[in-house]
């Protein structure tokens, strides 16, 4: 230091200059002496997005609670060319750069992780490790997010871990065949107003048939190797076809729930799904949401005779008096030959699992939770206020549980609104005496859309008990139904 300094001197420089020296001689003997983490290895390049349009697809999809959690913190540019990509086509680099950019100033910000977004993740081990321990800040941290990061999108998203993160074999042809696959369907769409039978009809007109062999499908499309009844009765396909004959009418039905993400197409030696609305995207870890695994009900009733007592005795009348069953048992009255048919419903219940943590504050603005409530089954009614039939029905039920000891059962209502002051007006009008509390979690929507209904515009209700477990649950309920049903797991004190 006395040697640098004598030199400084000596040639006479500047007092600016020598301060300059002096700073840059301090910075570099401080980094030496206390050198910084390096997080930059848990940082993301290039070459760790694996699939750029299917992660921005998902980020797009505002259905799942995770992409809920993680769009937001883009920024508004990002956001803006998340809002262009049109799903199908090969990102563009400005897409990749500042995905890359914003996710990895997320990365570094704070912990990513929270209950409530990733209640439908499974974490890998070493993500469970690192996070019992809670770090705070360093490598430690953006080391954990990376992980968090790579769980939530693991087909998009490279693990720190992995020692490469090329992609499947033939994907690229498989992502070229299904673009093709949405072009022909437009041009038959365009043409004929409707879907085809088969995708096969597609072909030759509007399509090549090698257009429906993936390349890793070493049977070429032979049939059978699709779920049963699936196989295409034409041309060799590797593809599943989800709106074929047999699913069609279930489909429209699902599809009213779902919306546009819905597939269309399936590759199954891929895991990537061609939505109704054009969008390309690989399967994922929220089941209800990207992979499609649904209980199916099998339905089985004869035309001849009364179609409406034979779906009550084998779906219930709740769910013929829901738009959906309404809907449903009027396209069976117009679609049924004189025979016996099968129906396959499919869906998604809720019942038999815990109730998803839910973010819930009183009238006054107080946090409160359902784990606070100490009944032996506790009745939620989940609604807006806006929607005309839900006040009548709350009142119709109150009236009948009535004789009910609260240690027993508990009825709460959880309306989506954020207006105290008009919940309280709603509550006085209606007479009601059961605490409502204000939620506007999107996990508990996403919870109850994997059932029967869209949740935004519907009232819901879950019975559960005393370890939030889903008992039952039942859409715009009738209230003397609904009544007898509870009356099945909990004794009135008359």
């Amino acid at each position: 230091m006395r040697k640098i300094i004598s030199r400084l001197k000596i040639f006479h420089l500047s007092k600016r200059t020598i301060t300059l020296l002096f700073a840059t001689l301090l910075i570099t003997l401080s980094t030496q002496i206390a050198p910084r983490a390096d997080t930059s290895q848990f940082l993301l390049s290039g070459d760790d997005l694996k699939d750029l349009g299917s992660l921005a697809v998902k980020l797009q999809d505002t259905r799942a609670v995770i992409s809920q959690h993680i769009a937001p913190q883009l920024s508004a540019e990002t956001q803006q060319l998340l809002g262009e990509y049109d799903g199908i086509s090969s990102p563009s680099l400005a897409l990749q750069r500042a995905l890359i950019l914003d996710l990895n100033k997320i990365l570094q910000a704070g912990l990513l992780y929270d209950a409530e977004s990733f209640t439908d993740i499974e974490l890998s081990e070493q993500t469970d490790e690192l996070l019992a321990q809670s770090p705070e800040s360093g490598e430690a941290l953006v080391r954990l997010n990376r992980l968090l990061l790579s769980d939530a999108y693991p087909h998009e998203v490279a693990s720190p871990t992995e020692k490469q993160t090329e992609n499947p074999e033939g994907i690229e042809k498989c992502r070229e065949n299904l673009r093709r696959i949405q072009q022909a369907r437009e041009k038959y769409r365009d043409e004929t107003n409707s879907d085809p039978q088969w995708l096969s009809e597609l072909a030759p007109e509007y399509l090549d048939k090698k257009d429906l062999l993936c390349p890793a499908d070493a049977t070429n499309g032979k049939p059978g190797v699709l779920t049963e009844g699936a196989e295409d009765p034409t041309l060799p396909c590797s593809y599943l076809y989800e709106f074929r004959p047999s699913e069609k009418s279930n489909r429209k039905i699902i599809l009213a729930n779902q919306g546009d993400m819905l597939p269309f197409v399936r590759c199954e030696h891929h895991l990537l799904n061609l939505s109704v609305g054009g969008k390309l995207y690989r399967n994922g870890p929220q089941r209800a949401i990207y992979k499609g695994k649904m209980k199916v009900q099998v339905v089985r009733v004869n035309a001849s005779g009364d179609l409406y007592t034979q779906l009550k005795a084998q779906l219930g009348e709740e769910f013929l008096r829901s738009p959906e069953g309404k809907d449903s048992l009027k396209q069976l009255q117009g679609s049924l030959p004189p025979s016996t048919s099968t129906i396959r419903r499919e869906q998604i219940s809720p019942i038999g699992k815990p109730m998803p943590s839910i973010a819930l504050t009183d009238l006054s603005g107080k946090p409160v939770k359902l784990e606070t409530l100490q009944s032996e089954f506790i009745l939620l009614n989940i609604f807006s206020i806006n929607v005309d039939s839900c006040g009548p029905k709350l009142q119709s039920l109150e009236k009948l549980l009535k004789n009910y000891n609260v240690s027993q059962l508990q009825v709460v209502g959880i309306s989506t609104d954020n207006s105290a002051k008009a919940i309280e007006t709603f509550k006085e009008k209606y007479g009601l005496s059961m605490p409502i509390w204000m939620g506007k979690n999107m996990q508990i929507q996403v919870f109850a859309d994997n059932g029967t209904a869209k949740s935004q515009s519907k009232l819901m209700t879950f019975l559960l008990n005393r370890e939030l477990i889903v008992k039952d649950m039942v859409i715009d309920f009738d209230p003397n139904i609904l009544s007898q049903k509870v009356k099945q797991f909990v004794e009135s004190k008359d």
